[in-house]
């Protein structure tokens, strides 16, 4: 499946508000959820269990266990002795106690692949006025895995209104990034994250300051080669022929550039940060899937190739206003 989404009774395991998201999928809530409404609309509703792995002649792999999902008996992954699962419920449990809310402030939530990976994002109070008709809203995206392959971890995710572009980008190295290991102190840790967010509140101010400094930054001609280069969209070496896709993929990202979703407010349009969304836009809407068959489109968005373009976009723009704006 191209979006890798896991599958709960046959269903997409994926809950969402709002717009349809790319690939048309999921249960649709009319408003945003509870825990308890985001769990179900997500199929959600199943635990995970440590259990021991055999050969095949009987004898017991010390040490390692194997993470299955109780309803469906799927494989999730291998882990080792000090592995606590977290269950879903417990997520958003975790989520709740992180935001200080119980409220229906869920927008999405789902799984990937057999269900390894489950995130939820959640809508934080109050917005990010980027120009008088350009506003960003604030969410939180928790993930957590069920196979070992990375901690539970809560990433700064504000999402454009004009277009809903998710901007999950990092300001600095690993600071959006709060994180709690799968261990039996794992519950000890929501304080030290709750902490955290006062981190996360700073984000969003200096995320909305440098979106700021980029409508400042008029891009055109050179400047926005010099964008393409920075994102790694064409090739440092002008002397390099594009290849017919490479072109494609130019002409599309110019196309929003000009007429994305909101890059021709005033303000916006021309601009650093219209470039930046011109990448985001693309990545999130008009981008082909056929890079993404390892990972998952869905993958792709959230964690991999394609968040990985947005974040070099940012960095590429960010450094057109002279990189000088810290978190």
């Amino acid at each position: 499946m191209a979006h890798n989404l896991s599958e709960t009774k046959g269903k997409p395991a994926m809950m969402y508000t709002g717009e349809k998201p790319w690939h048309g999928l999921g249960t649709k809530l009319e408003k945003a959820a509870t825990a308890a409404e985001a769990i179900a609309a997500a199929g959600l509703d199943w635990r995970v269990t440590k259990e021991p792995i055999y050969l095949k002649d009987g004898r017991m792999i010390p040490g390692r266990y194997a993470t299955v999902r109780e309803d469906n008996r799927s494989i999730l992954g291998s882990v080792g002795e000090v592995y606590r699962p977290l269950q879903n419920k417990e997520a958003f449990s975790f989520f709740d106690a992180v935001v200080g809310s119980k409220e229906a402030i869920y927008h999405t939530a789902g799984a990937l692949g057999q269900g390894e990976r489950v995130w939820i994002l959640a809508k934080l109070p109050g917005e990010i006025v980027v120009t008088k008709q350009d506003v960003t809203e604030k969410y939180l995206l928790l993930t957590n895995t069920h196979d070992a392959s990375s901690a539970v971890a809560m990433l700064f995710t504000p999402i454009r209104v004009v277009c809903q572009n998710t901007l999950n980008v990092a300001l600095e190295a690993g600071a959006e990034r709060q994180t709690v290991r799968h261990t039996v102190n794992m519950g000890l840790k929501v304080a030290d994250v709750a902490h955290g967010l006062g981190i996360v509140h700073q984000r969003f101010e200096a995320f909305g300051e440098a979106a700021r400094a980029m409508t400042g930054a008029k891009m055109g001609g050179e400047a926005w080669r010099e964008f393409l280069r920075g994102c790694g969209i064409i090739p440092a070496d002008e002397a390099k022929a594009l290849t017919t896709r490479t072109q494609n993929i130019v002409n599309e990202i110019g196309a929003l550039f000009e007429k994305g979703r909101g890059n021709d407010l005033p303000g916006v349009k021309h601009t650093a940060w219209g470039a930046f969304n011109a990448v985001a836009e693309y990545v999130d809407y008009a981008r082909s899937s056929k890079g993404d068959k390892e990972e998952g489109r869905a993958t792709s968005l959230l964690f991999g190739s394609g968040a990985k373009l947005k974040q070099r976009a940012w960095d590429t723009a960010f450094d057109l206003v002279g990189g000088k704006l810290k978190g």
